[in-house]
């Protein structure tokens, strides 16, 4: 497949990069587009990860999962987004599975494919390059985040880190959070009749109103 700047619309980590430079880009990564269905695995714990993935469109999380099969959501890649950086740039084992959760087409090329030594003074690498670290940078930020959200001392002050982090995001108190009840409760880490019983509290209490996955935060 060739890249172009129709299929990359919106992707950060071809920002700024022109058609030329996608020309050459296509020629130095040597990308493929691929199609996968719900309930794939596209890597488990201890598997080596050589390419870097983005998603075109459909939806991947990251999960961790103990000895008993309890599963947490470590992070969640829906269209136009990015995974699998770290773990192929460093070549370290993986400590979570990466699986498909609806309809997805993904894009990816090895990693090792950015550090070709014959194209580190090219123009598009180097914008690759700085892309690549935003997008980094950007998840650090995001993991710090939700290891805020997780440190809170019960089950209600993390519901209430959690959808004050969407608020903020959305910036409108009425919003759609991008999980069913499971996904929010393996996300927060805590038991999905635990956390339903706790929002029916809390919107008992008028804190907040909910449908599905759509929230609405009360002032008092």
């Amino acid at each position: 497949m060739s890249l172009s700047k129709e299929l990359l619309a919106d992707i950060p980590l071809f920002n700024e990069i022109t058609e030329d430079e996608l020309v050459r880009l296509d020629k130095i990564l040597s990308p493929r587009i691929k199609e996968y269905r719900p309930g794939e695995f596209l890597s488990h714990p201890e598997d080596i990860l050589e390419e870097i993935v983005i998603v075109l469109q459909g939806k991947v999380h990251m999960i961790s999962e103990d000895f008993w099969g309890n599963q947490n959501i470590i992070a969640e890649f829906t269209d136009h987004s990015l995974f699998g950086e770290a773990h192929s740039i460093s070549r370290s084992p993986m400590f979570f599975s990466l699986a498909v959760v609806k309809p997805s087409t993904l894009l990816s090329f090895y990693a090792q494919k950015l550090q070709q030594p014959d194209f580190q003074n090219d123009s598009a690498l180097k914008k690759l390059h700085s892309n690549l670290m935003n997008i980094i940078i950007e998840k650090k930020l995001d993991y710090m985040r939700k290891a805020d959200i997780l440190s809170r001392r019960n089950l209600r002050e993390k519901i209430s880190a959690f959808l004050s982090e969407e608020y903020r995001k959305k910036g409108t108190s009425s919003f759609h959070i991008p999980y069913n009840r499971q996904q929010m409760a393996d996300y927060l880490s805590t038991d999905r009749s635990a956390l339903s019983k706790e929002l029916s509290r809390m919107k008992q209490e008028g804190i907040l109103d909910y449908n599905h996955n759509w929230f609405h935060l009360k002032s008092f």
